[in-house]
């Protein structure tokens, strides 16, 4: 693991992290702790998988009690930076937050103010058709295979109920996301994906024989637009793929009630 490269945080002559004066003033000092490896976990320094020195060491590099560096701990717990394991070998991990983690404070938010799953639907009509026609455009060997595989995967699943189908499928619109070439579009629509996979579980929705033959459809067509270079195309069909969910959930965004 790379070394910390901090000092006592309210010391700022050591701290190579540039902590705002400010932050470091009134901040409570589990939060500065905190910013410090977030810091570090952003720039690379730190990577999933690592483990931290033992807690006494920590403590000594930071200038810390056991206590506050808990606390710090527990920041980037929920954050989902961090991850303790437990038993002899465990302690403290640094780890990549998920998408399912992600959704679950992306759904709090919605939630709290009160949007419906018809918003949802409509902000990834607007991004999953975008992403169809770039898939277009950006389309080599290599992506048109691994497109392929996935939608023959779909339609292996179709005959199935539950959770087969609905993996396979999500693994399309995955696919989709990932080769669209624009990292920004494909977290945010892997959020709201993610969120509208949630509230289908939590709801008991899910596709029946005909919607799974329908989508199914959809994904071979957007496949041969793609495959065509049809990027005008192969936005507009994913347009019309996904005007159909949007029109039967009024239902508020709700995974925490």
């Amino acid at each position: 693991m790379p070394p910390f490269s901090v000092g006592h945080p309210a010391t700022k002559a050591a701290d190579p992290l540039r902590v705002p004066r400010r932050a470091a003033r009134n901040a409570r000092t589990s939060e500065v702790v905190a910013a410090s490896i977030r810091s570090q976990v952003a720039r690379g320094e730190l990577k999933a998988g690592d483990r931290f020195p033992p807690e006494d060491q920590l403590m000594e590099i930071f200038g810390i009690a056991r206590t506050t560096l808990r606390e710090a701990l527990r920041i980037l717990e929920a954050e989902g930076l961090v991850t303790v394991v437990r038993g002899r070998h465990g302690g403290p991990r640094v780890t990549t937050p998920t998408v399912e983690h992600l959704t679950r404070l992306f759904a709090l938010l919605l939630q709290i103010e009160g949007v419906a799953m018809t918003d949802v639907y409509a902000a990834l009509a607007v991004i999953e058709p975008q992403m169809a026609g770039r898939l277009a455009r950006n389309r080599d060997p290599r992506m048109l295979a691994e497109l392929k595989t996935v939608i023959e995967t779909a339609a292996a699943a179709a005959g199935e109920e539950g959770a087969t189908f609905s993996g396979a499928a999500a693994a399309v619109h995955e696919k989709i996301f990932e080769h669209a070439g624009n990292a920004s579009l494909a977290i945010f629509a892997r959020l709201l994906r993610e969120l509208v996979t949630q509230h289908s579980r939590r709801s008991g929705q899910a596709a029946d024989r005909t919607g799974r033959r329908r989508a199914l459809r959809s994904y071979r067509k957007l496949y041969k637009l793609v495959e065509a270079g049809d990027a005008d195309g192969a936005e507009a069909h994913w347009r019309s793929q996904m005007s159909y969910p949007s029109s039967h959930s009024t239902q508020p965004v709700d995974l925490f009630s």
